[in-house]
């Protein structure tokens, strides 16, 4: 700008030549001073012009440099206020911490409404299903994905504990069954009154156990009932506790009529009724009878028919 002035404000040359006006001598020198004057007064009219461009022009710089200004500054105040990546983590941050508040708050009230025990069960459902929507919407990717995996583990634990269950059930039915059928064949067999009898006093000491062979070795992916038999010892009297197959078991009863002889055909007395027994009876014809263990009809009617298995002598 400054260039512009002083190119304006330089001394300026006029070349006149004699003769220009194309007129008379004296004409010619009126005309050149009224030319003369003209031109001035152009040439000033010109300056006047140029220097109102100038200064239009430099009023036009300084808006234009002023607006630049400005969007400079603007844009330093956006710089400014603009979050750094901290900032911003802070920002979510508190954000998420405000809706945890919430949401923890409303999980609450769901728990403690389904606290109540006289809740509908129509009611109960519909809340846990909501509860459970609720909990789902505010849970993260990873959260969802360990919360499935628990549920995936939880339906597992569940399924298997189901299936031993089950197998427990089915093991112990089989297991009773064995045991069950055993004593009941061996009741049968040692011609026991009433069977279910024999059953119902083995099968509480009665246990399914590895099977031995002759010489007491376990019989691999074998097992049989075994019983825990309440003996006495034939020597010292004292009682002793024997293991013992039903067979076996059944067998060792027979041969202990003071304590189960009441119990198997073979210990029954003649002459005291069709099928009766009696306790206390010596295997064979004419064994002594525990009067002990007789009831009054008993005694009765065996002085009557049998009196020598009271000890005594028949009437002639």
């Amino acid at each position: 700008m400054r260039h512009d002035f002083e190119l304006l404000y330089c001394d300026p040359v006029l070349a006149c030549y004699d003769g220009d006006d194309g007129g008379s001598g004296d004409g010619g020198d009126g005309g050149g001073d009224d030319g003369g004057s003209g031109g001035k007064a152009d040439f000033n009219a010109q300056l006047k012009q140029a220097e109102n461009d100038a200064v239009a022009a430099r009023a036009e710089a300084d808006k234009k440099a002023a607006e630049v200004r400005q969007v400079a500054a603007n844009a330093q105040a956006v710089k400014d206020t603009r979050f750094s990546q901290d900032d911003m983590n802070t920002f979510l941050a508190e954000d998420r911490r405000k809706h945890q508040e919430k949401y923890k708050k409303l999980e609450t009230s769901f728990q403690d409404i389904l606290a109540d025990k006289n809740l509908a069960a129509e009611q109960r459902s519909k809340l846990e299903g909501e509860l459970q929507d609720l909990q789902k919407a505010h849970r993260t990717k990873d959260q969802q994905a360990a919360y499935d995996l628990k549920q995936e583990q939880e339906k597992s634990a569940t399924e298997v504990a189901n299936y031993k269950e089950a197998a427990t059930k089915w093991e112990n039915m089989y297991k009773n069954s064995v045991i069950q059928r055993s004593l009941q064949d061996a009741a049968i067999e040692g011609e026991a009154f009433n069977p279910s009898q024999i059953v119902g006093l083995l099968t509480p000491t009665t246990e399914m156990r590895p099977a031995t062979d002759d010489e007491g070795n376990e019989i691999p992916d074998q097992m049989v009932p075994k019983i825990d038999f309440p003996d006495i010892d034939e020597k010292t009297g004292n009682r002793i506790t024997t293991l013992r197959t039903p067979q076996e078991a059944v067998q060792r009863m027979k041969e202990l009529p003071q304590h189960f002889g009441n119990l198997f055909r073979a210990n029954v007395v003649s002459g005291i009724g069709a099928g009766a027994a009696t306790g206390g009876v010596t295997s064979g014809e004419g064994g002594k009878v525990d009067v002990t263990k007789l009831s009054s009809e008993q005694f009765r009617k065996l002085r009557k028919g049998n009196p020598e298995a009271l000890g005594l002598r028949r009437k002639r």
